[in-house]
């Protein structure tokens, strides 16, 4: 649920911008059109941590999104309970035991790469007096869920397999899609090459007379990238909604910004002496008179310990270093050189600024910026600015 929330009383919480996130997909959408596709946005993960059920119904109500995408099914009820109808794809695998009750919900497809669970959906759909929809989920690189079409021998075992799926009653093949492993990296080999087993598998499935609706291979580095001139019928975006760059090494050619900015109030501030240790295991001594803050926020939050005493917070325009090691629930930092810093005045621990980007925590650390915005724990209250 989402509640009202002080900023003056609460101890942290996460601004999430609804007209960033609306422009980065419209972006999106304005430049998989020129390529003839639509766009599916990812909502797994609760929408990279920005609020699945707010932002679902965002994109859906005012930028017009017709094809959501999730991890599970629970995920998937998440959004249909908040309220949306257009259709929600479930990117992994949904247990035989459920599809009951994955069979009550007209507008949830699932993933199907194997024929023993195809027969149980048919199975489930035809009890349910329904026709279930779902994706064919292909392997063409990515070593990850799909039916295997990689070397000659799996992909003849993997076509017919399909052909028997696509034969089963109360069943009905709304799409087929497959992922780039490589589509972020500067060398395109990797990826070209899936590219052309997907674009093979199209082939072969049509001359059987199989020929999916939709098809779907782009994630949010295809989308941008050049080389790949076919961006078939749906774009799955993610991390380019929510303002990241899917790595280093592709453009934003989207011109996308950050929608979070995580932020706290300063809880406490005092004057150190020199030769002063401070947190856990005093990995940080003073050296000089020093201007400590206490910020509200710790690893259980989702703030990483790795960042101890190599990362800042940006207080009043100026950057605050990390002193010692951040704790569970607070960290200290350096303001000495922020004489307006009080308590209750409030610090930005990620966001836009690029000395808090979580591009740049991420680098630092040696992990990537998705990894960051997940984390932002559900004890840190979102706050949703600039919603229609």
């Amino acid at each position: 649920m989402i509640t009202a929330i002080d900023r003056n009383t609460a101890r942290a919480w996460a601004e999430i911008d609804l007209s960033v996130i609306r422009k980065n997909y419209l972006s999106a959408c304005d430049y998989a059109a020129r390529y003839g596709a639509g766009v599916m946005a990812i909502m797994k993960a609760n929408a990279y941590g920005h609020g699945a059920e707010r932002v679902a119904l965002e994109l859906e109500r005012y930028c017009g999104a017709k094809y959501f995408a999730v991890a599970t099914l629970d995920e998937a009820l998440e959004l249909t309970g908040a309220g949306i109808s257009s259709k929600i794809l479930i990117l992994s695998e949904v247990h035989p035991s459920l599809y009951g009750e994955l069979c009550r919900y007209p507008n949830i497809m699932t993933s199907i790469f194997r024929y023993e669970s195809a027969k149980k959906l048919s199975e489930a759909a035809f009890c349910a007096g329904v026709c279930a929809e779902y994706f064919l989920a292909v392997d063409t690189g990515m070593s990850r869920i799909g039916f295997e079409f990689t070397t000659d021998e799996k992909q003849s075992a993997s076509l017919d397999e399909i052909v028997k799926i696509t034969a089963l009653p109360n069943l009905k093949c709304a799409g087929i899609f497959s992922h780039y492993a490589c589509a972020d990296e500067r060398d395109k080999t990797s990826a070209l090459l899936q590219k052309s087993r997907f674009d093979l598998l199209l082939s072969e499935l049509k001359k059987r007379g199989i020929d999916p609706p939709i098809r779907s291979m782009c994630n949010s580095a295809a989308l941008c990238e050049p080389e790949f001139a076919d961006k078939y019928d749906l774009v799955r975006e993610g991390i380019g909604i929510y303002g990241l760059s899917p790595s280093s090494e592709v453009e934003n050619r989207l011109g996308v910004t950050p929608a979070m900015s995580l932020m706290a109030r300063v809880t406490d501030i005092k004057t150190l002496g020199p030769g002063v240790g401070i947190s856990y295991g005093h990995t940080f001594v003073t050296e000089r008179e020093t201007r400590v803050a206490t910020i509200p926020v710790g690893y259980a939050d989702g703030y990483p310990r790795l960042l101890s005493n190599k990362a800042g917070v940006i207080i009043d325009g100026e950057y605050a270093p990390i002193l010692g090691r951040v704790c569970m629930d607070q960290m200290m930092v350096d303001v000495t050189n922020i004489p307006s810093a009080a308590i209750d005045s409030t610090a930005t621990l990620l966001g836009a600024d690029e000395r808090v980007s979580a591009d740049r925590l991420a680098s630092i650390i040696g992990t990537i910026g998705y990894e960051l915005i997940c984390a932002v724990s559900p004890r840190i209250p979102r706050i949703y600015i600039n919603g229609k």
